[in-house]
């Protein structure tokens, strides 16, 4: 019966996403719906959140273990300039540093998460794109075969998928997901929104990765975000669509179209746009703390940051809480830099990058309820 059910949701949800009517008036209606309940969601997080979401109760939550999230970034380079994306902006700034992470940062913290009860694993960067680090391969089979994460996965603007058959190889290796990054199936739209005349590199390998892992069985879940500046039917009825994604779309393999886009806390402005692209206005901001902040991200070189979601001008910033050359990840999460951020949020003071973001997520009720839940769970060392 499950099964069943399964496969008319993915029936379902599939025939929506790939009628062109259909999704133009998802797409349309997503928006304005989000628009319009900003204000309602604002007022309930305030007069209920904030009651029940006491401050004590959340910094015990702050510690590593399963309950968190760990974010490690192999590559803090792109092969694309996107026009939603503050990379061009802060590379051009000279006040972010485009690198690769090495094997021996890779591994402390991956060992140390195993050891903190960790299964699952992100290894996307706040900027970056994992598959221009030469050494993803190696990193991705130590964290499935080695340090046994059960959820392994990264975003990718697929650019170098066909580079070595990386594709095949990502599949062969066991990756639990992969999410790619795309604006769409024209190639001069493609230039327009990316910046880089790869268009032709990025469908073939998008299409040589859905071909493989369909051949497989789908063991992958893949899920290709449009970054999209044409309407959801132009790109679903575009030749290359039909002829390279739409075979392969299934449960495990699915679409989605960006209703609307962060600012990168004011970096991203509207005359960045293009097409139906629209910016996400920023809400309203609580005296709660963003449920980002219970994610540690790793930077190249060892640094630890909370949230790696998004960055302002650059990611050595008031988010930085300590290195693992220096202390272990479960020192730094117990240490008082992680804790006066969080309480900050409860009295005002926010980290710069915070102060205008649109991913803003305040905890609450139920969020709290399941981070407690996996938190008791954790085996008591």
């Amino acid at each position: 019966m499950n099964k069943f059910v399964h496969r008319l949701r993915s029936r379902l949800y599939l025939g929506a996403r790939t009628n062109g009517l259909v999704a133009d008036w998802g797409y349309w209606g997503t928006h304005h719906f989000e628009e319009m309940t900003l204000k309602l969601r604002y007022y309930w997080r305030k007069w209920v959140s904030s009651r029940f979401v006491p401050e004590a109760e959340v910094l015990k939550l702050r510690f590593l273990d399963s309950s968190a999230m760990l974010q490690t970034g192999v590559a803090s380079i792109c092969n694309a300039k996107c026009v939603f994306c503050a990379y061009p902006k802060v590379v051009a700034a000279k006040t972010f540093q485009p690198t690769i992470m090495s094997f021996e940062v890779f591994k402390k913290a991956i060992d140390e998460w195993a050891k903190a009860g960790g299964k699952s694993l992100d290894m996307t960067w706040t900027l970056g794109d994992p598959l221009v680090d030469p050494g993803l391969l190696q990193k991705v089979d130590y964290a499935i075969n080695q340090a046994h994460m059960e959820e392994v996965g990264f975003t990718t603007n697929g650019i170098l998928l066909d580079r070595n058959d990386t594709y095949k190889k990502l599949v062969d290796l066991g990756i639990n997901a992969v999410f790619i990054s795309t604006p769409g199936t024209n190639k001069e739209v493609y230039e327009k929104i990316y910046g880089v005349n790869k268009y032709a590199e990025a469908i073939s390998g998008i299409h040589h990765l859905l071909e493989y892992n369909h051949s497989k069985g789908d063991p992958v879940r893949i899920v290709i975000r449009y970054r999209n500046a044409e309407k959801p039917s132009e790109i679903l009825n575009s030749p290359d669509f039909i002829k390279y994604v739409k075979p392969y779309l299934s449960g495990r393999v699915l679409i989605n179209f960006t209703v609307d886009y962060d600012n990168w806390a004011g970096t991203i402005v509207k005359g960045d746009m293009s097409g139906v692209m629209r910016m996400r206005s920023l809400p309203p901001q609580l005296n709660l703390p963003c449920q980002r902040l219970f994610t540690y991200a790793i930077r190249h070189d060892g640094s630890v940051r909370l949230c790696g979601c998004r960055i302002k001008t650059t990611d050595m910033d008031d988010m930085i809480v300590g290195t693992i050359r220096e202390k272990s990840l479960e020192e730094i999460s117990r240490s008082d830099v992680v804790k006066d951020i969080i309480s900050g949020f409860y009295h005002g003071k926010r980290p710069l990058v915070c102060q205008e973001c649109t991913f803003y997520t305040p905890v609450n009720r139920k969020w709290l309820k399941s981070r407690e839940a996996r938190h008791s769970a954790m085996p008591v060392s």
